[in-house]
């Protein structure tokens, strides 16, 4: 008796060759696809959930963090005034006082150099002057930046509302 061992066809063993290598081609692929990502995610802080004090932290944290030859530094003034100091390499130390109440607060980007801007523009009706608060190139920085201006302001406001319905409401 002859036994007859039973053998794959060529094609066979082609496609098993095919599934192992688009196999093991798979596993790299998604295996560097996690390259450079985060185990965990960021976490995103709500401006309007701050207090003042943290706001002015993340203000000030953003302002030394955004770009390596400039540094914003803001502080709170009474009447919802926001005092900017801004150092930059080439223009020096300049600081002014903004006063946020109805101020408006946008976001611009640069024509002739590459970056967004962060606004204010008081509407006072005495100073009408737009001051930028805020330079950096990532969008994302612009974008932070304004919620948490937009969140100081709107802070000012409603300490500004309490206080004078205090004052209206003798007791």
């Amino acid at each position: 008796m002859r036994m007859v061992l039973n053998q794959l066809p060529i094609s066979s063993l082609l496609t098993l060759l095919q599934r192992l290598m688009l196999g093991s081609l798979a596993i790299l692929f998604f295996a560097a696809c996690t390259d450079g990502y985060p185990i965990e995610d960021e976490l995103i802080m709500n401006p309007l959930e701050l207090s003042s004090s943290q706001r002015l932290q993340a203000m000030n944290q953003l302002g030394q963090d955004t770009h390596p030859d400039l540094r914003w530094i803001y502080h709170a003034l009474p009447s919802c005034i926001l005092q900017v100091t801004f150092d930059g390499l080439d223009s020096g130390k300049q600081v002014f006082s903004l006063p946020m109440l109805n101020a408006g607060v946008d976001i611009s980007s640069g024509k002739a150099d590459p970056g967004y801007g962060v606004k204010v523009k008081p509407r006072d009706g005495a100073s009408l002057l737009e001051r930028v608060v805020f330079l950096s190139k990532p969008w994302v920085d612009a974008v932070a930046m304004s919620h948490l201006v937009r969140s100081f302001q709107k802070g000012c406001q409603t300490s500004a509302a309490t206080v004078s319905t205090n004052n209206t409401n003798p007791s």
